[in-house]
């Protein structure tokens, strides 16, 4: 229940603190930035890397997402409804990994 300094936990508040940027900047950036699909490489490198962290769904869940967004499929609410998806993904992540870094 407390912070160990370890290459994981390093990893994973920094993955943590890249979620909560992008969550923040998501609504500032224009729709068909790159920023996004930059996060979610780093996102699957850390859950490639890191087997059993993260659930399959919640990280493929918003990863498509992100690239519905990037690319414009959809319009008006469809597009609210994908950001309030997507955001409930940056949720979880975060959630999670304060959960990995305090060993809960």
């Amino acid at each position: 229940m407390y912070f160990q300094i370890t290459l994981f936990n390093i990893v994973t508040l920094f993955l943590m603190a890249a979620t909560l940027i992008m969550a923040v900047k998501r609504f500032s950036l224009r729709i068909d930035s790159n920023l996004p699909l930059t996060y979610y490489g780093l996102l699957l490198a850390y859950w490639h890397g890191n087997a059993y962290t993260l659930d399959n769904y919640w990280v493929l869940g918003g990863l498509f997402c992100g690239l519905l967004l990037r690319f414009e499929f959809l319009g008006g609410p469809v597009e609210k409804l994908i950001r309030s998806l997507e955001l409930s993904v940056f949720a979880y992540v975060t959630v999670r990994c304060l959960r990995l870094i305090l060993q809960w």
